[in-house]
């Protein structure tokens, strides 16, 4: 590959692999790629002055479509509003994208000890914005007025979410969860368990010229690099299927290149290639699906335990780490509910029809907008029908099969909860009958031992009448008279003795409600004299 800033041949392999470890890299800052049926060209950290050339320029019919992709954009804001005045950017837009986020951001907090978050539905036109303050500044740095800013919002609510339409562009925003790999040598067990998450927010652009424009939220210091493989995973995965080395599994394949082969309209490759990125760059289908299934998969392991419960032996201690782990669990699946349901309104937002006649749409193949030359402004923003009913089925995939999917996984964590509950019931109940057995049976000893002791303090009696009247034999002979009769009283009158004591308590309730009624009879009588 050549140095910075010039494209180079992405279909070589040369180029390919050097590309591949590029993207990897945390001080890359920006990459840009034009592609078409027959070829790609991309290169890495552009300039300003390089993008102004990029986007001017007219794009050629052979690679129509231009994609570019910017990591931390509140470090390169001579390019963040360079494409605002290019592209018409509102300026409540381009201050959200400049603004920095807070510097307390810890990335790779585990996602169980998180803070509590807020999920609410409010409308994100509430939202204040930082402005286009470039310095970082902490929520707790500032005034109570002042408290609120995008970053802030994107962290409380899970489904915040960003909606903007203009005269040559079409955007949206939203958080992207990423799944982490638990630190090598990490030893905390909850650690482990709950997993590591990191939130992260992400605009996805799609311009009037057939242009893509991408751009992330800095994550922070990332000191390992699998974490940053798996934070921008999906943008890599799409970059890599651009080119023809590029290989995939069926979840995750993107036929941006192919569908254009398969395309017989060449005037709507443009159209076509542009939509379709900015579909697989939203649909990032591998890491829903894996979230969910990490779901599943403690939620399964947090069943085993409850089950192990039935046959823990009385001895050993309460597993006192379930409760904790099912109300972790709980609302991580809940928060990710609230993001997967915020995808689902974005999916209508763009799909819907607008009353505006700048708006998205699904434009037919033989519509004179797509005879336009490739690249071309001022024809509005288009959709191709095929990325409209990837966007359909990604809406009922992200209905039928995710969330469907977290409703039954509450639901039996629901479950859970209420089975262990029971289950320590039982084993309490269980415990509280064998504490009753054991004092019954303590009782019944000492009533068992009281005459022998009543007949030993007689023995034992220092009476002068009484010296050398009875011998060893005679004790002996009375402690088994008295054992006999005691052990045959408890055996044959303690059910007998039951039986009285709850006639008894009969016996007083009904004497109670008749004092009770005699009494009130009573006092009604001398009323009725006196009256």
């Amino acid at each position: 590959m050549e140095k910075n800033g010039h494209f180079a041949d992405f279909d070589n392999e040369g180029t390919y692999r050097e590309s591949q470890e590029r993207a990897l890299l945390e001080s890359t800052r920006n990459f840009g790629v034009q592609f078409g049926e027959e070829g790609a060209d991309i290169a890495f950290d552009l300039h300003a002055n390089e993008i102004a050339s990029l986007i001017s320029a007219p794009a050629s019919v052979e690679r129509p479509v231009r994609w570019i992709n910017i990591w931390a954009p509140h470090q390169q804001l001579d390019i963040v509003r360079l494409l605002g005045e290019y592209y018409g950017f509102s300026p409540r837009l381009l201050a959200i994208i400049s603004t920095a986020p807070p510097a307390s951001k810890s990335q790779d907090k585990p996602f169980g000890r998180l803070r509590a978050r807020l999920y609410r539905k409010d409308d994100i036109e509430v939202a204040t914005t930082g402005g286009s303050d470039d310095t970082p500044r902490s929520a707790r740095e500032k005034s109570p007025h002042e408290d609120i800013s995008h970053y802030v919002l994107a962290e409380q609510m899970i489904n915040y979410q960003g909606y903007d339409v203009g005269k040559h562009f079409f955007c949206i925003g939203f958080n992207f969860i990423h799944k982490l790999k638990p630190k090598a040598g990490d030893i905390n067990e909850d650690r482990l368990k709950e997993g590591r998450q990191k939130r992260l927010y992400s605009w996805l652009i799609l311009c009037d010229d057939q242009t893509v424009i991408s751009l992330h939220e800095h994550p922070g210091q990332v000191d390992d690099r699998e974490d940053l493989a798996a934070m921008r995973s999906n943008t890599l995965s799409v970059l890599s299927q651009l080119s023809n080395w590029g290989i995939a599994d069926a979840i995750s394949m993107k036929t941006v290149r192919q569908a254009l082969k398969l395309d017989s309209a060449s005037e709507s490759a443009g159209v076509e290639g542009a939509s379709l990125l900015f579909h697989y760059l939203f649909d990032d289908w591998r890491g829903v699906y894996s979230t969910v299934a990490t779901y599943r998969k403690r939620l399964d392991e947090l069943q085993a335990s409850i089950l192990d419960e039935v046959t823990r032996k009385n001895n050993s201690s309460l597993n006192i780490e379930i409760i904790p782990r099912l109300h972790i669990l709980g609302r991580q699946i809940r928060q990710s509910q609230h993001l997967y349901e915020g995808y689902k309104n974005l999916i209508k937002r763009i799909l819907e029809p607008k009353a505006s006649p700048v708006h998205l749409t699904a434009v037919s193949r033989t519509s004179t907008c797509l005879s336009a030359r490739p690249g071309s402004r001022g024809n509005g923003v288009m959709l191709a029908p095929s990325a409209a009913q990837r966007f359909e089925r990604l809406g009922d995939r992200l209905e039928l099969l995710i969330l469907s999917e977290t409703k039954e996984i509450l639901a039996e964590k629901e479950a859970l909860l209420s089975t262990y509950f029971n289950i320590n019931s039982q084993r309490d109940s269980e415990a509280t009958a064998r504490l009753t057995r054991s004092a019954t049976l303590l009782a019944k000893l000492s009533v068992l031992f009281l005459p022998v002791s009543l007949m030993t303090s007689y023995f034992s009696v220092q009476i002068q009448d009484l010296q050398g009247v009875y011998t060893v034999q005679d004790y002996w002979y009375s402690f088994a008279v008295l054992m006999s009769i005691s052990f045959l009283s408890l055996f044959f009158f303690s059910r007998l003795l039951m039986y009285i004591t709850e006639t008894l308590e009969v016996w007083v309730k009904k004497l109670y409600r008749a004092t009770i009624h005699l009494v009130a009879k009573t006092l009604r009588r001398r009323d009725q004299m006196q009256a």
